[in-house]
């Protein structure tokens, strides 16, 4: 069973996402596990990081005037910890996460900041 829940994340921000519970055993269930495993979503800015920090290296290595990508993550809360994965293909992903990175041109056209160095991901439009 899942549910809409408002997370809170490790720097403060709110976000409201589709949390999966862990199956139950038998006709038990925990009712206070999905509360307290959201309060534990330390790893969703992890792997937003990680995803991003690969991406930006290899555009770097390929030099493109500007790179972005868009992948889905899965938040499950599971044994006390809500987990934030990547979401395989168009699964039930509960967020959608877009980074794009504009670089310097050669000729000093704009694109990134002056000294040649990758701005900070530009927040894609919501559509």
């Amino acid at each position: 069973m899942s549910h809409i829940q408002d997370v809170l994340l490790p720097d403060g921000t709110v976000v409201t996402a589709r949390i999966s519970e862990a199956d139950g055993y038998g006709d038990q269930e925990d009712v206070g596990f999905t509360e307290a495993a959201v309060a534990k979503v330390e790893r969703l800015q992890e792997l937003i990081t990680g995803v991003g920090s690969s991406v930006l290296s290899a555009a770097r290595a390929a030099g493109p005037s500007e790179a972005a990508i868009t992948f889905g993550v899965e938040l499950t809360a599971k044994e006390g910890l809500a987990v934030a994965v990547l979401a395989r293909g168009e699964t039930k992903a509960s967020l959608e996460v877009t980074l794009t990175w504009q670089f310097d041109r050669p000729g000093g056209q704009a694109g990134g900041q002056a000294d040649g160095q990758a701005g900070p991901p530009v927040p894609a439009p919501h559509e």
